[in-house]
């Protein structure tokens, strides 16, 4: 496996544990595709080794994966066995594996209880924290529900999956393909924490977040440009609170192999020049 088609990051906590970060596997959508008719073999032994394959290389020695673990959202036993399949290749690689519960996830207490695991932990979508080693507090989520206040007021970064961030790249010839993206929103964390909580929490200062795309490799995701400009609120995201469409010089993105695209801005100026019949290199 390439580093390019990895779509997580690792992160060191000051636990001596190397934490792996993915969000969304979805795992089991190869069965809703077959109910519509798209017959595709089950993808949860490659979703497992993808995983293993970049924990091995990137040396990490544990896992978290940040919501829509599995597909359906009211579970059934078709996809409820590709889960149980999925965990039972990983689990006994890591130290930890800790599941955050997406939006996707129901049932899934029900699928781990069936065939209990004593590494495998279970979180509400709320989510948790982990102490990185540099000492910054990660607030490790899903996206679609609000964090509680106290680990909001203690998080430096939040990192979050849920919207599955892609661009769409074009090149000389006119050929467009769509690349997952990982993405960086710098806010700031008074006026965000206001917004989430309709009241002042006391945060002051700039936090990131840190946004991953979708890991299941029979999805790519949504356009930077449906998601970040825009208020998505029948999304159910916070990124809503963040008002990403007022901050897009603040947006950062980036290929999931850390190759630097540009700010929102940049890019939204590059695409609206591509739409206009070119590029003007002037600015740059």
């Amino acid at each position: 496996m390439s580093v390019e088609e990895f779509r997580g990051i690792t992160v060191d906590s000051e636990d001596g544990e190397r934490w792996l970060l993915i969000a969304d596997t979805h795992v089991g959508l190869e069965v809703e595709l077959g109910k519509k008719g798209v017959r595709i073999p089950s993808q949860s032994a490659r979703i497992a080794q993808l995983v293993l394959d970049f924990a091995e290389r990137a040396g990490a020695t544990s896992l978290a994966i940040l919501g829509d673990v599995k597909h359906e959202i009211a579970s059934i036993v078709e996809s409820a066995r590709e889960v149980r399949e999925f965990l039972d290749r990983i689990s006994g690689k890591f130290n930890k594996v800790v599941l955050v519960k997406g939006n996707h996830d129901g049932n899934l207490d029900l699928i781990l209880s069936s065939n209990a695991k004593p590494n495998v932990y279970l979180i509400d979508s709320r989510g948790f924290m982990i102490r990185s080693r540099d000492g910054k507090n990660l607030l490790l989520l899903h996206g679609n529900s609000k964090p509680r206040v106290e680990d909001f007021m203690n998080a430096d970064v939040i990192i979050m999956g849920h919207t599955h961030p892609a661009i769409l790249i074009q090149d000389v010839t006119g050929y467009v393909m769509r690349a997952p993206v990982i993405v960086k929103v710098r806010v700031d964390k008074s006026v965000f924490g206001k917004n989430m909580y309709n009241t002042e929490v006391g945060a002051t200062g700039t936090m990131n977040i840190i946004v991953l795309p979708t890991f299941n490799p029979l999805t790519v995701g949504m356009d930077v440009f449906e998601i970040f400009p825009k208020d998505l609120v029948e999304v159910e995201t916070i990124l809503h609170y963040a008002r990403t469409w007022e901050i897009l010089s603040n947006i950062e993105v980036y290929l999931t192999d850390m190759t630097y695209l540009g700010t929102m801005d940049i890019l939204a100026r590059i695409r609206e020049e591509i739409s206009e019949g070119g590029y003007d290199v002037s600015w740059l």
